[in-house]
This record gives C-alpha cells, structure tokens and sequence, in this order.
C-alpha cells in the first residue's frame, strides 16, 4: 500500500514538474500586402516562435471566430504554424484579422488589418502575370529561435506556378524544396528555419 502511494505521489510530482516547465507560446507579427485589390488573394501565417507544444490555433475577425467557408480557409502547416487564406478579397473581406494561440501554460495573440483597394477594380479572369509579396514577421531573431518566411502569390494561376527558394547574393543556392522545413500549398509558400544559426544569415528570393 506505502508502495502504490509513492507511486502515485511520483506520478503527480512528475505531472507538475512537465506542467511548469511549459512555456506558453509567442506569436511573430504579421500583416497583409498593402497591394491587394478586389479580386486577388489575401494569405497571411501565423508562427509561433517561442513556448512548447501541443498549440491550439483560432482565428477570428473583428472579434468573432472565423469559420471556415467557400473562399477562407485556415490549416496548420506544422505544430508551430497556420496559415489563413482568402481566395478573392472583396469589400466584405475588409477588418481586423487575429491570430490566437493557446497551450496549457498561457496564450498569445497577434492581429492585422486587411484593407482592400479598389472596391470597383473589375476582375479579370484572363491570366495575368504572377505577383509575388515575400513578408517575413518582424520579431527577435535571436540565435536558436525558430522562424518562418513566406512566400505569398497573390495574382495569377495557382496551376502554372512553382515555387523556388533560393539563398545567396547571386541567387546562386537553391534550396531543395524538399528538404524537411518547407511546406508547400496552392499559392503559398513557407520556409521554415528551425533553429538560426550564423549559417542562416543571407539574402532570401523566389
């Protein structure tokens, strides 16, 4: 019986020792492209760079959870990331759009304002030339931090498009899309970098 209760005393004191070693989670900033007009796609990643999984993601806009519907979508891409995605905005598409994160220690939250140009901009369903937005989260990019860059199409063809990361002031190293770290879907694409390091260090480009 005295054997049982230490156990179980062990099995508590282990459970509260994980509890508090926890780190609740901090989310990088993100905003939108300030080129978007009516009829292009909106996409911003939400990446938390700091606190220990598992991470709960919600959206919401202007206060109110965002549920997924035709044209808005939101998955996560790894444990640390989500991405949200608006196939066309619109005037509707207009607002404030928050990012929250929860863990068992504590949450996070960062928010951005999408806001449309041109309202009256008539939509081309043509192809027209890809336009790429590169945006990364201003944020501590200490050593050993994680972070994610990524690559947003937000007009063209999503089946006519490929995307390459490349590193180095020529544009001369190719980053193997392959490689564990990178995730591809439809017009975004995130690289993730793990841990930097001084190796990390140099121009990004698509």
């Amino acid at each position: 019986m005295a054997l049982l209760l230490n156990s179980v005393v062990l099995i508590v004191f282990l459970q509260q020792v994980l509890l508090a070693e926890t780190r609740a989670p901090k989310i990088n900033p993100f905003h939108f492209s300030g080129e978007l007009d009516v009829g292009m796609r909106a996409s911003v990643h939400c990446a938390v760079i700091y606190g220990d999984i598992p991470f709960e993601f919600t959206w919401l806009k202007n206060g109110h959870q965002i549920q997924e519907i035709r044209g808005i979508s939101f998955r996560k891409t790894d444990e640390y990331t989500s991405n949200l995605v608006i196939s066309e905005v619109n005037a509707d598409s207009n607002g404030n759009y928050t990012c929250r994160v929860t863990n068992s220690k504590g949450s996070d939250e960062k928010s951005a304002f999408l806001s449309v140009k041109g309202i009256n901009f008539p939509i081309n369903k043509v192809l027209r030339n890809q336009r790429f937005v590169l945006f990364t989260s201003s944020g501590d990019l200490s050593l050993g931090k994680r972070v994610t860059v990524g690559c947003s199409v937000i007009d063209g063809k999503i089946h006519l498009l490929g995307i390459a990361w490349m590193k180095g002031s020529h544009k001369s190293y190719l980053l193997e899309t392959s490689t564990p770290g990178h995730t591809e879907e439809d017009f975004l694409s995130n690289l993730i970098i793990s841990k930097l390091d001084s190796e990390s260090n140099g121009k990004l480009y698509v």
